[in-house]
């Protein structure tokens, strides 16, 4: 099955809040979701690959972004919520680590990860 990748913006917690002290970069983080409500109605916490390409301090906003690709890692999670604009609290583990935002749609992949075609 294809999955959807989105660009996305990751605006990070600071350190001072019980933020992540090393930001994760050129490599594959895998983070859980606050529970979502499906198609079905049924809330469940879903499994958020982010592949981060960028992160940096934004001084006029005081926080630190991070900017990369991101998709859910199985087929049964709301793909259909990756539109421009969503925003998903994420976390490692108990420890809440960002909030990440939808800019825009990049591509789908298959199983395989080979870029089927883009949006």
């Amino acid at each position: 099955m294809a999955r959807l990748i989105a660009n996305v913006k990751i605006n990070w917690v600071s350190e001072t809040q019980g933020g992540k002290s090393t930001l994760p970069l050129n490599e594959l983080y895998y983070v859980i979701t606050d529970p979502i409500k499906g198609k079905f109605g049924e809330s469940i916490s879903w499994s958020l690959v982010l592949d981060i390409n960028n992160n940096y301090y934004d001084v006029v906003i005081g926080s630190r972004i991070g900017l990369g690709r991101a998709y859910f890692l199985v087929d049964e999670a709301p793909h259909f919520l990756l539109y421009e604009g969503f925003t998903l609290n994420v976390y490692e583990g108990p420890h809440f680590v960002a909030v990440v935002e939808v800019k825009s749609l990049t591509s789908y992949y298959s199983d395989n990860h080979t870029v089927l075609n883009d949006p």
